[in-house]
């Protein structure tokens, strides 16, 4: 799982290390400016997990070949860029919102940020797993992801409708 290690490592200095303090605080604005910012961050994340990924493949292997590693490094990005956005997450929070996930999103950023975590870290696993894979199955696996993205994207949207009509409600 040496795979799963470097998209850690590089997440965590891609998320913290490589993010400018701009996309921090643009890449969550409903604009072009907002989705500008965001995709930036995510190219220097994706940059620092790609040079991490390169070196345990050089000196340790575990990578199933470049074009899963091209696969696995695009799932991640998009599904990076999904969470980024913020408004996103957090319409997936609103649908939570009987377990307390939409109180505890908004509750500050501690909040907010282990949520934004978890979910990156939930993302990591399936697409390490590309990587590591042989071809055919790290294509299934990353079409999975896709779809799984579009559909936490429609729950999204769902959560946020909810959440609408319960502001009506009121």
């Amino acid at each position: 799982m040496t795979a799963f290690v470097a998209l850690f490592v590089g997440h965590w200095l891609g998320d913290h290390w490589a993010q400018t303090g701009h996309q921090v605080a643009a890449k969550g604005r409903c604009d072009a400016a907002g989705r500008r910012a965001c995709a930036a961050h995510v190219a220097t994340l994706t940059l620092c997990q790609a040079v991490l990924l390169g070196l345990v493949a050089l000196c340790e292997g575990g990578i199933g070949g470049p074009a899963q590693a091209v696969l696995g490094l695009a799932v991640n990005a998009a599904s990076h860029y999904w969470i980024d956005r913020r408004r996103t997450l957090e319409g997936l929070a609103h649908l939570m919102q009987r377990y307390g996930k939409h109180s505890y999103y908004t509750s500050g950023e501690q909040g907010r940020m282990a949520l934004d975590q978890a979910a990156h870290m939930g993302w990591l696993l399936p697409a390490a797993l590309i990587i590591s894979a042989d071809p055919v199955p790290a294509l299934l696996l990353a079409g999975l992801c896709l779809a799984g993205l579009y559909i936490t994207d429609m729950l999204s949207r769902l959560g946020w409708a909810e959440a609408h009509r319960t502001a009506d409600r009121s």
